[in-house]
Formats: structure tokens, C-alpha cells, sequence
């Protein structure tokens, strides 16, 4: 009977002993566990404090930018105001107004530039005016190669020659770096006639050195349209490395008249020299 009961308490010894080992066990367990997630723990409130430094540093960048075009927008509206826009519109007709390019015009006589010469060309004029239409000359006698450097460009006020081709020499207010050209005639709206067949069309121009240059430099040939608008700018198509104050115009065809050509202005733009 002994010898049973101490088999039996035997047993239950070696169960609970191993039941004691499992809970050992699991004791470990959790305080690895335990371990690990510590060590978690500052990893996360580090990682929690960058994710709310980079939130507040781009709240602050989105600040400043809404902040900064605030003001641009603010000042964007101030300088389109209706005064401000007045003001360039102002600015931009009196700019047209001087000159209708917005380009200083080297040639204009008043300015300082003259005629040297027309070469061989013949001005067309019978005593009366070329043309007279209901008493309203269109190229009067008395306008000499002069009228194409004047500002006059109403109906009459230029410079007829003969035929369809001529030429013109001016000296310019002074030695200029050509840039471009301006050629004006007047509308076929305003024309008495209507149309405007005694325009230029295809010219050249050249720049010379004196009056009888014989390698005079080509800054290009061009085409004037006449159905196109009055004042037609022609940049030259080849630069000058020096500067010229003597210009020649060769017109080589007009748009259609058979007996004469008139000019109503020629205008030469670029930089003036300081030397």
C-alpha cells in the first residue's frame, strides 16, 4: 500500500516538475518577448517624432509659399490695375505715335539725315501734279526725294519717279549699326484711287562708305507687299561688322504701275555708333 502511494506522489511529482519547466519556459518566453518589444519602443517614438518634425516642416513651406503667393498674387493684381494698364497702353501709343515702329529712325531729316543723291533716277512730274482726283493731288510735283525722310505720309506726300525702278542715296544723323529697314506706303483705304500700284515691291539696300563706293555692302533684298500693312519692317539679312552714315535704296520693280513709282518713306533703324 505504501509502495503505491509513493508511486502515485512519484507521478505527480514528475508532472508538476514538468509543468514548473513549461511555465519556466514560458516565463522566458515572454520576457524575451517583453525584451524585444522595449527595444521597439524607442525605434517607434524616434521614428514618430521625425514623421512629426517633417509634418510640421512641410506645414510651415506650405505656409510660406501660400504666404509668398499671397503677395505675388496681391502684387500681381496692383500692377494690373486699370490705372497701371491705362499707363502702359499710354505709353505704348505715344511710343507708336513718335514714330508708329517704336524704332529710332536714322534717315528722318529732321533728325539730322539728307538726301546725297538719286543717282540716275528721274523724278516723274508734268508741271501739275502726277495725279489729281476730284482735287486731290496723289504725288505732287513740288515733292522731291526729300519726302521720303520727312513724316509726311498722307495721300500725295512722297516721292514719284519714273518707271518702276530708281534709287536713293541718304546720309544718315550719323555712323549707325543697320539692323533693319522700314518701308511705307499708303493704305489702299485712304488711297483716292483705291489701290496702291505705284508702291515699291522688290528693293534692295546697301550700305557705302562714300557716294561712289564701288564695293558698296548688301545688307539684303526684300520685298514690299502692298496688300499687306502700310508700314512693313525688313530686318537686314546680312550684318555689318562696321558702320555705315551713307544708305542706298534700289527699288528694282513696283506693284504694277507702268508709269511711275511713288515713295512715301523710307525709315533705317539699328544702334548709333559712340564713335
Amino acid at each position: 500500500m505504501i509502495k503505491a502511494d509513493l508511486g502515485n506522489l512519484r507521478s505527480h511529482l514528475g508532472t508538476l516538475s514538468l509543468e514548473v519547466k513549461n511555465v519556466m519556459e514560458m516565463r522566458d518566453e515572454l520576457n524575451s518577448k517583453l525584451k524585444e518589444v522595449g527595444s521597439v519602443i524607442p525605434k517607434m517614438s524616434e521614428a514618430i517624432l521625425n514623421l512629426r518634425n517633417e509634418v510640421s516642416e512641410v506645414f510651415n513651406i506650405s505656409l510660406r509659399v501660400t504666404t509668398e503667393m499671397s503677395l505675388h498674387t496681391k502684387n500681381l493684381l496692383k500692377a494690373l490695375s486699370p490705372e497701371t494698364v491705362r499707363n502702359m497702353v499710354k505709353n505704348e501709343l505715344q511710343t507708336y505715335d513718335a514714330d508708329k515702329t517704336g524704332r529710332t529712325d536714322y534717315a528722318l531729316e529732321s533728325s539730322g539725315g539728307a538726301i546725297l543723291s538719286t543717282r540716275d533716277t528721274e523724278s516723274y512730274s508734268t508741271g501739275a501734279p502726277v495725279l489729281n482726283l476730284f482735287g486731290i493731288p496723289l504725288c505732287q510735283q513740288q515733292n522731291t526725294p526729300r519726302a521720303v525722310i520727312q513724316i509726311g505720309v498722307l495721300p500725295g506726300e512722297c516721292w514719284a519717279f519714273k518707271g518702276s525702278s530708281g534709287s536713293v542715296v541718304i546720309r544718315l544723323l550719323g555712323h549707325v549699326h543697320v539692323s533693319g529697314v522700314s518701308l511705307e506706303h499708303i493704305s489702299s483705304l485712304i488711297s483716292p484711287t483705291g489701290e496702291t500700284a505705284t508702291a515699291p515691291k522688290d528693293f534692295s539696300v546697301w550700305g557705302l562708305s562714300d557716294l561712289d563706293d564701288k564695293k558698296p555692302f548688301s545688307f539684303g533684298s526684300f520685298i514690299y507687299d502692298n496688300t499687306g500693312s502700310p508700314l512693313q519692317y525688313f530686318e537686314v539679312q546680312n550684318r555689318a561688322k562696321k558702320v555705315y552714315d551713307i544708305i542706298e535704296v534700289k527699288v528694282h520693280s513696283n506693284s504694277g504701275n507702268p508709269e511711275y513709282t511713288c515713295i512715301y518713306r523710307i525709315r533705317v533703324h539699328g544702334t548709333l555708333s559712340e564713335t
